[in-house]
């Protein structure tokens, strides 16, 4: 059965985590909610969910589809099945399982960020093989602003005290984005349409940054992605399969 990849935008994807996981031998199965597809009302036929980022709110329970994938996540995380959620992901992982986002205090962070590891962090296998202090390409306006209860700090930087968490053994929400490339973060610097409200940011000057460390973001991205697919999603984690219901 395979890894249900939920992506927000039009745009984005699992892009490095995707490649990785179908080296490993694993399938994915896509939906894209802002091309009209709907979230899974059980997880029947779902080995994982890898929850994708976007420039919603996830605070803003206006969203059609947001109560239904909060739904989700706590259920898979019940169920005790693989979850990973990015930026936006790791904020409604946050949420379902019982922690706090709201809108950034500062301005929001755009570019690379210093993502410091913490001493739980640099203990964890997702991150093995990755730098204690590490640049990562980073994009969001809301941030993690309470953990969940039982929930492991793994990482943080000065904008956001978390950047990367950890929910018993099978959970992780991280607020970066350790798929991107520098190529992505290029992208989203050229369109107008993906710059966040608030600005200030010299767009062309975060191109740059990114171009200029080309290789050391590929490289983490990689090592990263493959972490998950090793570590976290791999085959002789799959479900048995037993349906279970969501109730909302």
């Amino acid at each position: 059965m395979p890894i249900l990849v939920i992506q927000h935008s039009s745009t984005g994807t699992a892009a490095t985590i995707g490649d990785a996981i179908i080296r490993h031998g694993l399938r994915c199965r896509t939906i894209r909610l802002a091309s009209g597809d709907s979230i899974p009302s059980d997880l029947d036929g779902i080995d994982g969910i890898i929850s994708m980022g976007s420039s919603d709110s996830a605070t803003d329970d206006s969203l059609p589809w947001i109560a239904a994938e909060l739904a989700l996540l706590k259920a898979a995380c019940a169920a005790q099945l693989p979850v990973l959620g990015v930026c936006l992901g790791a904020q409604l992982l946050a949420r379902a399982l019982g922690g706090s986002v709201s809108k950034m205090s500062t301005r929001p962070s755009v570019g690379l960020s210093r993502i410091d590891l913490t001493t739980a962090g640099r203990d964890d296998p997702l991150f093995r093989g990755l730098p204690w202090y590490g640049s990562w390409p980073s994009w969001h306006a809301d941030e993690i602003s309470e953990l969940p209860p039982d929930a492991r700090l793994l990482a943080k930087s000065e904008e956001c005290g978390i950047e990367a968490f950890a929910h018993g053994i099978f959970a992780y929400g991280v607020q970066f984005h350790p798929e991107w490339t520098a190529h992505r973060v290029a992208e989203l610097c050229d369109d107008s349409a993906d710059h966040l409200a608030g600005d200030g940011f010299d767009y062309a000057a975060v191109k740059a940054a990114a171009l200029d460390e080309a290789d050391s973001i590929e490289r983490m991205a990689r090592r990263f992605s493959e972490n998950v697919a090793s570590y976290l999603m791999p085959v002789e984690r799959v479900n048995a399969g037993i349906p279970k219901d969501i109730h909302h």
